[in-house]
């Protein structure tokens, strides 16, 4: 009797023992900064829900704390950067509608010197992270220079009598009192700018506000909500791999105390300073006479239902940025091909709402741009174009078409063709196109832009090569190509050999 209650006097030491090792090295230094959060600190909660437009801290808040996830979460950076690809992404095209070398080139010179082909992801990555994207013009030998500005330096001026405020000046931008969507000029770095040397695009918010807001407000406190997640993830497997190692030793309970006090290192330590260690790390060794039984113990913390509480974290998270789970995670390893395509229908319309915006936005650059080279004389301000006149004979029918120039104000619009957003069958495609140029649906350079090839530069190459062939077949007898001469023999003979 006095045995099986010792035996569970020293289970109950032993269970102690276990959990004062379990607290003791979660809160050891090593383990604090390797679990901890280290800009836990600096994070703060913004608004109310109901809140519709943010002061001028709160915003610069917001921005901060968009930016540092941008730099510092995974799951942030790939939601902005599948908006970069899927914006304005490979086989995204801005083509003058009017036909004329001069402005063509005009427009190729600025998409050079501004570095456009950087910039043009820059403005999607800008917008979509801090809310908004300001851009400021300055003319250089006649050409047109853009440069970002710095949201963060957007402020109000610094006293409300500030030289040349003549409007309502709040956040940084001046509007008309009675009219808060005609802006008159923006406050960068204590000095006022005109409105017409900016441009300013916002998003997330109603057309009386005068700063946007971050896509990644929404779900920001999810995305840090999924880093404790997996941190906790890791205390858990950290605790589980925490044993209770028994040593059994032949003797009586006196011989047994003798060498646990012989083997004792708590209070012993090496010349240098360190103290010994004769068990793993994290194991914890209880010796004790022959006669009485222990059973191994770990800890049995019934942890394995958190995996859907992750799972829900993330579901939460695509649900606020329009994405599906298997694009915000990248991981579609889960997913069979019929549920990835059901779920790629809400994430196109998704993509193909902001490609609507951002079409504004590009339009808005080309035409700034345009009207530029025609103040600065860099372009004609009217060309002469083509028009088909069509006309019915009434006593005939017979229809009759005829061509006539007619000269018109240069046009000030482009073209914009965005990225294909779903998987393409490239033979399907191009079938397709054919049907629909024949139609007369589509231009040529709307069907090379769909193949993600420049229509001018292609047919440029075509009439080379077709030059080259026929110089080529210029060179044989008879003044006939070498393929002519086969495809007339192959004719001739009704078949190939």
């Amino acid at each position: 009797m006095f045995e099986r209650i010792k035996a569970r006097r020293v289970r109950y030491l032993v269970e102690a023992r276990q959990q004062q090792i379990l607290l003791d090295m979660l809160n050891e230094d090593r383990f604090k900064k390797r679990l901890e959060d280290p800009d836990e600190s600096e994070w703060q909660s913004l608004g109310k829900p109901s809140d519709k437009t943010l002061t001028e801290q709160e915003s610069e808040h917001l921005r901060d704390q968009a930016i540092r996830f941008y730099y510092r979460n995974p799951h942030a950076r790939n939601i902005i950067r599948l908006f970069e690809k899927y914006i304005v992404g490979r086989g995204f095209q801005i083509t003058p509608e009017a036909d004329d070398p001069k402005i063509k080139a005009y427009w190729e010179e600025f998409w050079r010197i501004n570095k456009m082909a950087l910039k043009k992801k820059e403005i999607v990555r800008r917008t979509m992270r801090d809310g908004e994207s300001f851009r400021r013009y300055f003319v250089k030998e006649r050409m047109l220079i853009m440069r970002f500005m710095n949201p963060a330096k957007v402020k109000e001026p610094d006293t409300k009598e500030a030289n040349g405020v003549v409007g309502n000046a709040s956040h940084g931008i001046e509007t008309k009192r009675d009219d808060i969507e005609e802006v008159l000029a923006y406050w960068y770095k204590g000095k006022r700018i005109l409105a017409e040397d900016v441009q300013h695009n916002k998003i997330l918010v109603d057309s009386d506000v005068k700063r946007g807001r971050s896509i990644l407000e929404v779900f920001a406190d999810y995305l840090a909500m999924y880093d404790r997640w997996l941190k906790d993830r890791m205390k858990l497997n950290m605790v589980r791999s925490i044993v209770a190692l028994i040593k059994k030793v032949s003797g009586t309970p006196a011989q047994t105390a003798n060498i646990v006090s012989a083997q004792d290192t708590t209070q012993r330590k090496a010349p240098d300073g360190t103290p010994y260690q004769k068990a793993p790390e994290g194991v914890s060794i209880f010796t004790t006479n022959k006669g009485v039984e222990y059973e191994m113990k770990s800890p049995n913390l019934q942890a394995g239902d958190v995996a859907n509480d992750g799972r829900a974290i993330r579901l939460y998270i695509s649900a606020g940025s329009g994405l599906p789970e298997f694009m915000v995670t990248s991981d579609s390893s889960n997913s069979s091909y019929s549920s990835t395509m059901v779920a790629e229908g809400p994430a196109v319309m998704e993509f193909e709402d902001w490609q609507d915006y951002f079409a504004e936005v590009f339009q808005e650059i080309y035409t700034k741009v345009i009207e530029t080279g025609i103040v600065k004389n860099k372009i004609p301000a009217r060309i002469s174009v083509e028009t088909e006149e069509v006309n019915i004979d009434p006593e005939t029918g017979e229809v009759k078409t005829t061509t006539k120039k007619e000269t018109i104000d240069t046009p000030t619009t482009a073209k914009i063709v965005f990225p294909e957003l779903v998987a393409r069958d490239i033979l399907k495609e191009t079938q397709a196109l054919i049907q629909q140029n024949n139609q007369g649906w589509i231009s040529g350079h709307t069907a090379s832009a769909r193949l993600d090839l420049t229509y001018d530069d292609e047919q440029k190459l075509i009439r080379q090569e077709t030059d080259q062939f026929k110089t080529e077949d210029d060179e044989h007898d008879h003044g006939e190509g070498e393929f002519d001469q086969l495809r007339r023999d192959q004719t001739q003979t009704g078949g190939t050999e």
